[in-house]
C-alpha cells in the first residue's frame, strides 16, 4: 500500500509540474495521506491487558514461560533459537518493533499459539519457527523469506500472506497445512522451492505470480480445490500447457488478471474454461497493478 500511495504522489507532482491545478492536487494528496493513516492503523495489533513484554536481558534460550500473551520490548531484534519450543502456554504472540530474525524453531510446537502479529518488518521468519504449531490460524507479514518447514504441520493455518518484500519461500514452509485455504505472496517471490506446500491440499485461493507462471501448478499439483486464481502478470500469456496446468480444473475456477489486461485474458481461448475472468482489484487482495493491498 506504501508503494501505491508512493506513485499517487510522484503522479500529482507530475501534474503539477506540467501545469495541472496544484489545488485539487493538494485535495487528493491529503486525501490519500488520511485514507493510508487509517488504513494503516488497522494493522497495528490492540494489545492485551495482561500483555507481559520480555525485555532483551530476559530472553533465553529455552526459556520457560506462563504467559498467555506475550511481547517484546525493543531492544529485541532477533528471537533465539528453540527460545520457547515446546511451550505450550503462550497463545499470542506480538511484535510492534522490526525484527531482524525468528530463529531456528524459535516457537516451534507451540500447540496453543493461535495468533502471531507483527506490526512492522521481520527480515526472516527462519526454519521450523513456527514448525508444529497447530493452533495458528493465520499468518500475515512483512517478511523477505519463509524458512525451511516454517510452518510445517500447522494443521489450523487458514490464510498465509506476505507483501511486496516476499522474496523466498523454502522447501516445506507451508507444508502439511492441511487447513491452509489461501496462499497470498508478490509479485517480488524470487525463488520457490519443491516441497513448499507439499500435503496441503485444501488450497482454494493460490497467487501465481509471472516468474512462476508454469510451475506454480506443479507446487500444488494435489490441490484439487482452488476455486480463485489471482494472476499476477506485467503482460498477457496463454493458459501454460505442463501437464500439471492441463489437469488443473478450470470450470469450479475464478480467474483474477491485472485490470488493463482482463479483455486480452477474456479474448484468449486458453483462458476461456474458467468459470469467470474479473479485475484483479475486485479480488480484496490486490491492487489494479499487481502490489498487495
Amino acid at each position: 500500500m506504501k508503494k501505491t500511495f508512493l506513485t499517487l504522489m510522484m503522479g500529482a507532482t507530475l501534474l503539477t509540474s506540467c501545469g495541472g491545478e496544484k489545488k485539487a492536487d493538494t485535495k487528493n494528496e491529503s486525501a490519500e495521506t488520511e485514507t493510508t493513516e487509517k488504513t494503516e492503523a488497522k494493522t497495528v495489533a490492540e494489545k492485551p491487558a495482561d500483555l507481559h513484554v520480555y525485555k532483551s536481558s530476559e530472553i533465553t534460550a529455552k526459556m520457560k514461560n506462563e504467559y498467555k500473551n506475550v511481547g517484546f520490548d525493543q531492544n529485541v531484534l532477533s528471537t533465539l533459537d528453540n527460545m520457547m519450543e515446546g511451550n505450550t502456554a503462550v497463545e499470542a504472540l506480538y511484535f510492534d518493533h522490526k525484527i531482524n530474525m525468528i530463529g531456528t524453531a524459535s516457537f516451534k510446537d507451540c500447540t496453543n499459539l493461535k495468533q502471531v502479529y507483527f506490526d512492522d518488518i521481520v527480515e526472516v521468519i527462519g526454519d521450523e519457527a513456527f514448525a508444529g504449531c497447530k493452533s495458528l490460524e493465520s499468518i500475515s507479514a512483512s517478511t523477505s523469506t519463509y524458512g525451511l518447514n516454517a510452518f510445517d504441520g500447522c494443521t489450523s493455518l487458514k490464510v498465509a500472506k506476505m507483501d511486496d518484500r516476499g522474496w523466498k519461500i523454502r522447501e516445506g514452509a507451508l507444508a502439511n497445512c492441511t487447513a491452509l485455504k489461501t496462499v497470498i505472496i508478490p509479485m517480488t517471490i524470487d525463488a520457490i522451492e519443491e516441497g513448499a506446500f507439499k500435503g496441503s491440499t485444501g488450497i482454494e485461493e493460490l497467487t501465481i505470480p509471472y516468474n512462476f507462471k508454469d510451475r506454480m501448478y506443479t507446487f500444488c499439483a494435489d490441490a484439487k480445490n482452488v476455486k480463485k486464481l489471482f494472476i499476477l502478470t506485467p503482460a498477457w500469456y496463454a493458459f501454460p500447457t505442463t501437464a500439471a496446468a492441463k489437469a488443473f480444473n478450470k470450470k469450479q475456477c475464478e480467474v483474477y488478471v491485472p485490470d488493463a489486461q482482463i479483455e486480452d485474458f477474456k479474448k484468449d481461448p486458453s483462458w476461456s474454461d474458467f468459470a469467470a475472468i474479473k479485475k484483479l482489484s475486485e479480488s480484496g487482495y490486490f491492487n489494479a497493478d499487481c502490489t498487495i493491498k
